[in-house]
C-alpha cells in the first residue's frame, strides 16, 4: 500500500525488514514475494536494472513451485507488475516485454474469471496502445 500511497521510504523499511526475513526463514514462497516486492520498489525509485534483477529472481523462484499451477493469482500479478515495470521504463524492446507479461498475466486471470483484475490489466495493454 505504501508504494501504492508513494510513501517509499515507509514502504522501503518495511520491504526490507520483510526481504531480510524471508530470506533467513528459506521459505521459497515467501522469498519469491519479497524478490518482487523489492523489484517494485526499485521501479518506483527508477533503479530499472536492480528492478528486472529482483523481477527476474521473483520469476525463477515462483517457477521452480510451478506457480503457474499452483499459486496462480500469484503468479499472475508477478506477471503484471513485471509487465508494468517495462511500460513505465519504455526503453527499445520494452513495449513488447511489456505487452507479453501483461498478456500472459490477462490469459491467467481471465480463466479465474478475476474481473476486476482483467479491467486493471487491459487498462494498462490500452497504454501501449497510445
Amino acid at each position: 500500500m505504501y508504494l501504492k500511497k508513494g510513501e517509499i521510504e515507509k514502504a522501503k523499511e518495511l520491504i526490507e525488514k520483510t526481504y531480510e526475513y524471508t530470506t533467513k526463514t528459506s521459505n521459497k514462497f515467501d522469498v519469491a514475494y519479497a524478490e518482487m516486492l523489492k523489484a517494485m520498489l526499485f521501479r518506483e525509485q527508477k533503479d530499472w536494472e536492480q528492478s528486472i534483477q529482483h523481477f527476474e529472481k521473483s520469476l525463477e523462484e515462483y517457477k521452480s513451485l510451478n506457480a503457474q499451477k499452483w499459486y496462480v493469482y500469484q503468479f499472475a500479478e508477478l506477471l503484471y507488475e513485471y509487465g508494468s515495470m517495462y511500460l513505465e521504463r519504455d526503453k527499445e524492446g520494452d513495449k513488447e516485454k511489456a505487452h507479453s507479461l501483461l498478456g500472459q498475466a490477462l490469459t491467467i486471470c481471465q480463466r479465474m474469471d478475476a474481473k476486476k483484475k482483467i479491467e486493471r490489466i487491459l487498462a494498462k495493454k490500452k497504454l501501449l496502445q497510445a
